[in-house]
């Protein structure tokens, strides 16, 4: 199946090049930066295209909405090829791409892909169940619309829906992975590992050296040190992948800095006004395609860009020759706006389950402190992992220089700001956490993401500051000698002894298995001595086994439910269609997701309410009387479904279902009662307590 995982990633791949690329050629982007803005290009017209199709009822396909955005760009780049457009970006040198592909490729190896265990392992918690099943639900349907979402979404799916509870939610990631089951064939799972290895691990560095790019021109020592520093950060891409299933989240801040870029070259000096109208073009289009990954990335954007705004102003009022009470009083209105559309926002109802979200406080105000400068921002809240010094010590040193050169200081407050939001989430209670936090949900995971996005270019600053000194040491030591300094190897040196220490794994210390605990010392007992609980812990220790742990099959799918399911799928025990009666609290509500199984209850929540059909409700409640009452044969009749699983559980194998009290085993009781010995059933496929039984018809 690794094979498969290759197959999937290189086509995932080349959907996120080939229409962002063609379309970036066209504008004028020249070099390396149409590689570099593809990845936002292409997701979001996949995005905005695929609405369109779904508008008009035209069901979405690798052949219809890849033509769409790739013949169309081709064309324009074709018709455009004598104007001689340029974008004015600044020149990076080929190579340095591929130096962040090639790092980008091996930290993704290592600390993502090889601790799956299988490809298509499911991250098994709360939110997978909408992911899994609107991805299967677009790939059956072609529907790729971020209205109207639903599990639900064929024809004869809408027919049989159970609650009816479809409703907007941004879904381009969701599109661009539908997209690829399409294309590939390949289960679910395995291609949502594999956007989370593109999209992370690659496009997020590339967009990255944009950003870089953009910040310090063409600076190649810059550049350079992004290629260390993109992927540094534990909080980003790294703890997010191992947090939660938020992977349209992790989508929107990997390809984030491709707009926040658009937008400082938009805004920049050397842009002409044709320069900017076309810059202003690509920037709308990422801003939709970034909305419908995630709205919280427009107010990440806003956060990270609102002091940029106010440096241009105060120099455009510099340029002006206007006083200084002008200039404050323009930087003062609009960070008024700002703040006036941050809380118009909050109060809109679309944002209202999102910003009334509330974590609970972990850390007090100085302990926080001390998170943020060790680069631990959520120490407390979640798993802890050992603080990145090294790392945190570049991030000081850039935020030291940033502070004395004109033009950069701007970073370091969009730091402070992303900073601020992060201490009230937590360490605050109450409406001021809230309004500042609540459009990340005052999740400390997303929003130590978004400290670890801006401190990138401070770590870049102090990375170059260190390397600068490294060299001048050099050459002082080596002048009276008459040495020869070689800058090349310095850095060399400098960025595998940088990879070395911060992505080091845990190691045991001679002499410090006496300070292991009598449990330690008992789970120690029947292992070789490489294989001992680590007595040193390091940052990337601490995720690498906590992502093994993540990924590893656990309830409400063990292996053997995930067996079984497979069977069912792979031997064709279920022809394609049928419908499958199922009680979704023993873990069933996946398999239409996770093996393309077309179960009934492809969720857990929401039953029992004004929304459950009235069939949904005879058949969770009494479906076991099929064979003398007349309501239930009614009720399974017009849903023609043919066939019953039955997967035994109790409350204590239920894993996260029962996560937020949802557990209740009375709710699907005329499922769950079905045997062997109940009239009107068969059983045509088992495995122990596993059972699928076909209805007597």
């Amino acid at each position: 199946m690794w094979g498969e995982f290759a197959l999937v990633a290189l086509v995932m791949a080349a959907i996120l090049l080939v229409p962002g690329y063609l379309v970036m050629r066209a504008l004028g982007a020249r070099g390396v930066w149409p590689v570099l803005l593809a990845p936002i290009v292409s997701l979001s017209i996949i995005a905005i295209v695929g609405q369109l199709l779904a508008l008009v009822h035209i069901p979405s396909s690798p052949a219809l909405l890849l033509g769409i955005v790739i013949v169309l760009p081709a064309v324009a780049l074709f018709l455009l090829r004598k104007k001689n457009l340029d974008l004015g970006l600044p020149r990076i040198e080929p190579w340095i791409p591929l130096v962040y592909l090639v790092i980008g490729a091996a930290l993704g190896y290592n600390l993502f892909v090889s601790r799956l265990g299988e490809p298509d392992a499911l991250f098994q918690a709360y939110d997978v169940t909408q992911h899994l099943n609107l991805i299967q639900a677009m790939a059956d349907s072609g529907t790729f619309s971020s209205l109207g979402t639903s599990p639900y979404l064929s024809a004869a799916d809408q027919a049989i829906d159970p609650l009816r509870n479809g409703g907007f939610y941004p879904a381009a990631w969701h599109a661009l992975c539908a997209l690829t089951v399409q294309a590939t064939g390949c289960s679910v799972p395995l291609v949502i590992n594999v956007s989370m290895f593109v999209l992370a691990c690659l496009a997020f560095p590339l967009a990255m050296l944009a950003l870089v790019g953009v910040l310090f021109g063409e600076s190649r020592a810059a550049q350079v040190s992004g290629a260390l520093a993109s992927l540094a950060f534990v909080s980003f891409p790294w703890n997010l992948l191992a947090f939660g299933p938020v992977y349209a989240n992790v989508a929107g801040f990997a390809l984030m800095p491709c707009a926040t870029a658009l937008f400082i070259h938009f805004l920049s000096d050397v842009a002409s006004p044709f320069v900017r109208a076309r810059t202003f073009a690509v920037l709308l289009v990422s801003v939709v395609g970034l909305a419908l990954c995630h709205p919280n990335t427009i107010f990440t954007c806003i956060v990270f860009l609102m002091p940029f705004c106010v440096v241009r102003i105060c120099d455009v009022c510099n340029k002006n020759g206007w006083d200084t009470p002008r200039k404050l009083a323009l930087s003062v209105a609009f960070i008024a706006v700002c703040a006036g559309f941050w809380l118009l926002c909050y109060h809109l109802p679309i944002f209202k389950d999102t910003v009334t979200h509330v974590w609970p406080m972990f850390a007090t105000v100085f302990q926080e402190l001390i998170n943020i400068l060790t680069l631990s921002y959520n120490l407390g809240f979640n798993y802890e992992t050992a603080a990145q010094l090294v790392l945190g010590a570049l991030v000081i040193i850039g935020i030291v220089r940033a502070l004395h050169v004109r033009g950069k200081r701007w970073i370091v407050a969009s730091y402070v700001l992303t900073c601020v939001i992060l201490l009230a989430a937590a360490t605050q209670e109450g409406e001021l956490k809230q309004t500042l936090a609540g459009f990340w949900y005052t999740d400390p995971m997303r929003l130590a993401a978004i400290a670890a996005i801006a401190a990138i270019p401070l770590a870049v600053i102090g990375a170059m500051w260190t390397y600068e000194n490294i060299v001048r040491a050099t050459r002082a030591y080596n002048g009276p000698r008459n040495a020869q300094t070689h800058p090349t190897r310095i850095a060399l040196i400098a960025a595998c002894l940088f990879l070395v220490v911060n992505f080091m794994p845990e190691f045991n210390l001679p002499g410090l298995h006496y300070t292991y605990t009598d449990e330690e010392q008992e789970e120690n007992l029947d292992k070789p001595v490489y294989a001992w609980t680590k007595s040193f812990h390091t940052t990337y220790g601490d995720f690498r086994k906590e992502i093994e742990l993540i990924y590893s099959y656990s309830q409400p799918l063990d292996n053997g439910k995930r067996f079984f399911l497979d069977k069912l799928s792979a031997q064709s025990v279920v022809p394609e269609g049928e419908l499958v009666i199922n009680n979704p609290m023993d873990g069933s509500f996946l398999a239409y997701g996770l093996d393309g199984i077309r179960v009934y209850y492809r969720n857990f929540v929401g039953f029992g309410g004004s929304n459950e059909s009235e069939e949904s409700r005879i058949i969770r409640q009494r479906l076991c009387n099929y064979a003398t009452d007349p309501e239930v044969q009614a009720a399974v009749e017009s849903l023609d479904a043919k066939y019953v699983l039955v997967m035994r559980d109790n409350e204590n194998q239920c894993g996260f279902i029962n996560l937020r009290g949802d557990y209740d085993e009375e709710l699907f009781s005329g499922i769950s009662s079905i045997t062997d010995t109940t009239p009107g059933f068969t059983c045509v496929a088992e495995i122990g307590h596993l059972k699928l039984y076909q209805i007597d018809r």
